[in-house]
């Protein structure tokens, strides 16, 4: 036997006890499925279309808190139901803070900074000076109400020279959201053929609907060089963001009249020397860009794409939603911030939208930073925690006939909206999606511009389209479906 066999049946026994003895160490962990000697459930969902389905199976077998292990010593928790999640989010919600330090791909992607992938009091801070940034620039004011109604009049526009005829228009719908982005954060927006344009939605589009916390390359980092695997592509990706971003900055350095502060950018520059130079400096600009564009873009745009989906195959509640624009705005206006308050099943029809469609089914990853007591269970240091959100957005425990597209369920008898406190799409607590307030704005101002102009129709001699999710990364997206919208 030769030295480099002796050494590798060294290695492989040593890994053996060395998972063996770190298990024992571990008390009363949580229930989950057999895995196999080192590469743990890795094989348990190869390929799946449907993974957060995959989970909920474990749920009805193991109940709202189950462990999978990846490796020899990397556990995967997933926590089902309102109940646990809240508890996780919200009792114990600093506990449960914090992101994973150990996923391969996640961290090859975000370095551990941002706001989304970011930790610690810097992370805090860079958060809230993020969210204050947004909000003086713009968010909840006129000047973005008044953006987002100028690119709907042009996604309009663009709808209209189809004729009527039978489109795909997902990317479409991409191209009008990434634009809101893109003047938030540049100050400009984009032609819809620009080729730089183009290349961004692409980049955004691979990323997002490739990455996830339950990749095996995330525990297994020799995975990302076989050649079915998608790493390069969303590292080639994420390197093109990253240079069209610092293109952009170095253009607004060179630009840059802190009198006439443009747009995200220039209240960053504006600020640095300012405030704390830990967070307020170039590579938290570039990462804030960075997500920003990714979260900012592809979630939106998906919901946009569900909602036209889900009208054109509920012809009665896009009726609903015309008839009530028409009474309360009329057509010779756009649909306004303002008049959400009288367009309520509208708002309902989008908070329906946002929970069957559950866009993004399990939280972006959790972990905790010690050994952690959660549900009469011992969570161990560095676990990798998914808190499955669908399992509350669809529960039929919660929601008569959850998988029926029914926006009375956010309405009163009277037609008056109600809260639903079970009502998730952008989880709780603090690490919950800080884009909420940007993405139903959004929403509510495309999808209402959008009805006032166009009625959404199945091709004729076409069956109707599948409803049914394909999970593919962070979001459930639809399968591929023509529409015609045509002119009311």
């Amino acid at each position: 036997m030769s030295t480099l066999e002796v050494l590798l049946i060294a290695l492989v026994c040593f890994i053996i006890v060395y998972a063996l003895v770190l298990r024992r160490s571990h008390k009363n962990l949580p229930p989950g499925p057999r895995s196999l000697p080192i590469v743990g459930n890795l094989f348990d969902f190869p390929g799946s279309k449907h993974v957060y389905k995959d989970f909920l199976e474990y749920r009805e077998k193991y109940g709202d808190v189950v462990r999978l292990s990846f490796g020899p010593s990397r556990d995967f928790i997933l926590v089902f139901g309102h109940k646990a999640i809240h508890k996780g989010l919200i009792e114990q919600g600093n506990d449960f803070k914090f992101r994973p330090t150990n996923l391969y791909l996640i961290n090859k992607l975000f370095h551990g900074k941002g706001v989304l992938f970011g930790n610690g009091e810097i992370h805090q801070k860079l958060r809230k000076f993020t969210l204050d940034t947004l909000k003086s620039f713009g968010l909840g004011k006129k000047i973005l109400e008044e953006r987002i109604q100028d690119e709907a009049r042009i996604l309009a526009d663009e709808l209209k020279s189809y004729g009527g005829q039978p489109r795909d228009i997902r990317k479409t719908l991409k191209k009008a959201v990434a634009n809101i982005i893109s003047g938030i954060v540049y100050g400009s927006r984009f032609d819809y053929g620009d080729p730089d344009f183009l290349l961004l939605i692409k980049n955004i589009e691979a990323i997002f609907t490739t990455i996830a916390g339950h990749l095996p390359e995330n525990f297994w980092p020799f995975l990302a060089f076989l050649p079915s695997s998608k790493t390069r592509l969303v590292l080639d990706a994420a390197g093109d963001m990253a240079k069209y971003a610092r293109r952009r900055i170095k253009e607004h350095r060179e630009t840059f009249n802190p009198k006439n502060i443009r747009d995200f950018v220039d209240l960053y520059l504006k600020a640095e020397g300012q405030e704390n130079e830990e967070v307020v400096n170039e590579e938290n600009m570039f990462r804030d860009i960075i997500d920003l564009s990714i979260a900012g873009t592809e979630s939106t745009a998906t919901a946009l794409a569900w909602a036209v989906l889900y009208l054109m195959t509920n012809p009665d509640v896009q009726d609903k939603c015309q008839k009530e624009i028409i009474e309360n705005v009329g057509s010779g206006r756009a649909v306004s911030r303002s008049d959400k308050e009288k367009l309520q099943y509208l708002d309902a029809t989008i908070k329906e939208t946002l929970r069957l469609a559950s866009i993004v089914p399990l939280a972006v990853p959790h972990t905790v930073l010690k050994d952690t007591q959660f549900e009469g269970y011992t969570i161990p240091k560095d676990s990798t925690i998914i808190f499955h959100v669908n399992s509350v957005l669809t529960d039929p425990n919660i929601w008569k006939n959850p998988d029926k597209f029914q926006p009375e369920r956010f309405l009163t008898e009277e037609g008056k909206k109600t809260k639903k406190e079970l009502f998730v799409p952008f989880s709780l607590g603090l690490r919950s999606c800080p884009g909420k307030p940007l993405a139903t704005t959004e929403l509510f101002l495309f999808l209402g511009n959008l009805l006032q102009r166009f009625t959404f129709k199945i091709p004729p001699g076409c069956p109707t389209p599948s409803v049914e999710r394909v999970h593919t990364g962070l979001t459930c997206q639809p399968h591929p479906y023509q529409v015609c919208a045509v002119p009311n």
